[in-house]
């Protein structure tokens, strides 16, 4: 069976769905199966990806996604592959996909938050956008033969909202890849906790968010919970924020520089930028804390990353979270601005429930295998193959 994958979004670049999709195919890559794969990617991630040329076969597919391009482009690459199916890793289905195709819903974010916050686009712009975006998703769902979910919620979300038949949605967990270091050891060597230090300012212990800014992810009220952590709590933690600088990390900046009036603080707030996958695995490993207060999420890989390497976690009770975290994480009501301030406060600054939570991370995080992805997935692709 040739199996195509839409890997146009692959790499950490394209932050959640990027790391599922680059995830996705390393899991296949160690898997035994009969399948061969074919990737449709763009230029620039064509020339850099390395794997079994027996089994993965690469077509540079240069269709920028969420484009005019995208719609009539894609089409002629798969049907040029002779592939037997599809599965296109987000919901930018083309229109007319010429073979059987499955689609990985990641989350309904639009759905629950249609708001022009979320983008650096004129108004009207943006309301094309979202009414694109309704088109293009509801031609995934209806034409897909089977819909890969990333968590229950999601599912549920996907039946709610779109009125899909259940039996046709699958749930299937990203898997968390191993340390970048290749060691199951969990703590940074000196020497690589002093590179950090110098590279991005750490002095003291931190609290650590990666991620995007986008206003879901309710990084304007962590803002505020660390400056009640320092004056109530009088913890002297720094706080460090993990993300390639956009326009939406530009406004949270902006807020930073309103918001926060004493200038230690101020300086204590660190702003990293994009950063390497060998650097994030060592500011995961050297965080006191990792704190994730989204509003929504369909699935929430950081949070696992971070338990993974023995950093106890603290985050929002809302949505995905809950499922995926169990009783590994330290929730708030990600609305209430105190209960984030004390839920923080007591992870972090209490050993013995730092210690505990550390613990029960590396547990919950062993669940969520490459492999086991891979392999449901491929269980997937052959269900979808039967199918015809």
């Amino acid at each position: 069976m040739n199996i195509g994958i839409d890997a146009r979004l692959f790499g950490t670049y394209h932050r959640g769905i990027g790391r599922y999709t680059e995830q996705l195919i390393l899991g296949l890559s160690k898997i035994k199966d009969n399948n061969q794969y074919t990737l449709f990617l763009r230029e620039k991630d064509s020339q850099q990806i390395n794997l079994d040329k027996g089994k993965f076969k690469i077509v540079v597919a240069d269709a920028k996604h969420y484009s005019i391009e995208e719609q009539m482009m894609m089409p002629w690459f798969i049907k040029q592959s002779k592939v037997d199916i599809m599965h296109f890793t987000h919901l930018n289905v083309p229109i007319f996909c010429p073979v059987p195709f499955a689609v990985t819903i990641h989350d309904l974010i639009v759905h629950h938050f249609p708001d022009s916050r979320a983008t650096n686009l004129p108004n009207w712009k943006y309301k094309l956008k979202v009414m694109a975006y309704h088109i293009i998703l509801k031609n995934a769902v209806k034409k897909a033969r089977s819909i890969i979910a990333v968590s229950e919620f999601t599912k549920r979300d996907i039946v709610r909202h779109l009125g899909t038949d259940e039996r046709k949605i699958k749930v299937c967990y990203p898997g968390v890849e191993k340390m970048i270091l290749g060691t199951e050891k969990m703590q940074n060597t000196p020497q690589f906790s002093e590179m950090l230090s110098k590279k991005f300012g750490i002095k003291k212990q931190y609290l650590l968010y990666a991620g995007a800014a986008y206003p879901h992810k309710n990084l304007e009220r962590l803002i505020d919970a660390y400056k009640i952590i320092r004056a109530k709590y009088n913890r002297n933690w720094q706080l460090v924020l993990v993300g390639r600088e956009d326009e939406f990390y530009k406004r949270l900046k902006q807020y930073v520089a309103h918001a926060v009036d004493d200038e230690q603080a101020l300086q204590d707030i660190i702003f990293t930028n994009h950063v390497t996958d060998k650097d994030l695995d060592g500011l995961y490993r050297g965080a006191k804390l990792f704190v994730f207060p989204s509003l929504y999420e369909g699935f929430g890989l950081p949070p696992l990353e971070a338990s993974q390497r023995a950093t106890a976690v603290a985050c929002s009770q809302a949505s995905s979270l809950p499922e995926i975290m169990s009783d590994s994480a330290y929730y708030f009501d990600p609305k209430d601005v105190e209960s984030m301030a004390r839920a923080i406060n007591k992870a972090a600054g209490n050993h013995s429930i730092n210690n505990e939570l550390a613990l029960r991370g590396i547990e919950r995080a062993k669940q969520f295998s490459l492999d086991k992805m891979a392999q449901e997935t491929s269980n997937i692709y052959e269900s979808l193959f039967r199918k015809g």
